[in-house]
C-alpha cells in the first residue's frame, strides 16, 4: 500500500519556488508561486484539517507561529498568489490597508484636497465614515450655493391705473 504524503510535502509539492524577485524594497529572496488552486480574488488555497484555507496563512504559521489576533497577514511582494514565508508578515488591519496600493492608501497618503487646500486640523472636517472633508471647500460651495438660491427678486411693476 502507497504512503500517503504528508501536510508538508502536499503543500511544498504546489510549490513554485524560482518565482519573480520582488520589485519592492526590502523583499528578501524570490516570490514562491502557489500552482495550486486560487479563490476569486487571487489568492492561494489550500485543503488542509478538513476545510479550505489560505494557503500564505499556513505557510506563516509554518514560519512564524501562530497569527496574532487582530492582524492579518501582509504579502510585502504585493502578490496574492506568493506563499514564502519570508515575503509575509503579520500587521493590524489598518497597517495592511495603508500598505498597499487601494483607494483608501491612496487617500490617506493625501496632504491637499483636489482644490489644493492643505489637509490641517483647522481645515478638516471627519464624516461619519472616517472620511477627510476640507473645511475650506465646504465654505466655498455654501457660498456658489448662497448666491444662486438667494438671489434678489425683480422689483414688482405697479398696477396701471
Amino acid at each position: 500500500m502507497a504512503r500517503r504524503p504528508t501536510v508538508a510535502e502536499r503543500f511544498a509539492a504546489k510549490i513554485y519556488p524560482r518565482g519573480p524577485i520582488s520589485l519592492y524594497r526590502g523583499v528578501p529572496g524570490r516570490c514562491q508561486l502557489w500552482t495550486g488552486s486560487l479563490d476569486n480574488d487571487g489568492y492561494a488555497r489550500f485543503w488542509v484539517e478538513g476545510r479550505n484555507r489560505r494557503a500564505y496563512h499556513v505557510a506563516y504559521i509554518a514560519a512564524h507561529g501562530p497569527i496574532p489576533a487582530g492582524h492579518d497577514i501582509d504579502h510585502r511582494c504585493r502578490r496574492r498568489d506568493c506563499v514564502n514565508p519570508a515575503h509575509l508578515r503579520a500587521l493590524t488591519h489598518r497597517d495592511n490597508v495603508l500598505e498597499s496600493s487601494n483607494v483608501a492608501a491612496r487617500r490617506a497618503l493625501q496632504t491637499h484636497c483636489k482644490h489644493g487646500h492643505e489637509f490641517t486640523e483647522a481645515n478638516t472636517r471627519r464624516r461619519k465614515d472616517g472620511t477627510r472633508a476640507c473645511r475650506a471647500c465646504a465654505r466655498a460651495r455654501k457660498n456658489r450655493t448662497a448666491t444662486v438660491h438667494h438671489l434678489p427678486t425683480p422689483t414688482t411693476r405697479k398696477a396701471a391705473a
